[in-house]
């Protein structure tokens, strides 16, 4: 007979990239993590080539008392396509999406659903700080 004998075999393979602060919250001080360029790494370079969704948890665990408003959190995501993009925030490392505001006692969710990067990474910091006051965050990311 003819017809098309050819088998046709489709694969998809779904791995899950997580990573977190495992080594507990990390503490924003007041008198040094006060903007983008003195702010700490939530979660370092983490390898999502080849995924297309990635959601972002993070924490800011900071106590919700009278200070509240000095503990507010701004929390940006990075992403790069360079085989080693370096430290965060740096110039291997372009920013995605606006920064987050996370207040005190709060959390936030990001959904990204993205063209292809290598390598993406979290940092943040105190977003009103005052000398005085530090906060801790915690931050986590999956991606398949």
């Amino acid at each position: 007979g003819s017809g098309d004998t050819a088998t046709r075999v489709s694969v998809t393979s779904s791995v899950t990239v997580t990573a977190d602060t495992s080594a507990g919250a990390v503490t924003m001080e007041g008198d040094t993590n006060t903007a983008s360029a003195t702010g700490k790494t939530l979660i370092a370079a983490t390898d999502v080539a080849g995924k297309d969704r990635i959601g972002i948890q993070m924490w800011n665990t900071g106590a919700s008392d009278g200070d509240a408003a000095n503990r507010s959190l701004k929390v940006e995501v990075w992403g790069s396509l360079k085989a080693s993009p370096g430290s965060l925030p740096g110039t291997g490392w372009t920013q995605i999406g606006d920064s987050i505001d996370v207040d005190a006692q709060a959390s936030a969710y990001k959904a990204i659903s993205t063209t292809p990067i290598k390598y993406i990474g979290v940092t943040a910091y105190l977003d009103n700080a005052s000398a005085s006051i530090d906060t801790t965050a915690d931050c986590y990311i999956m991606a398949d």
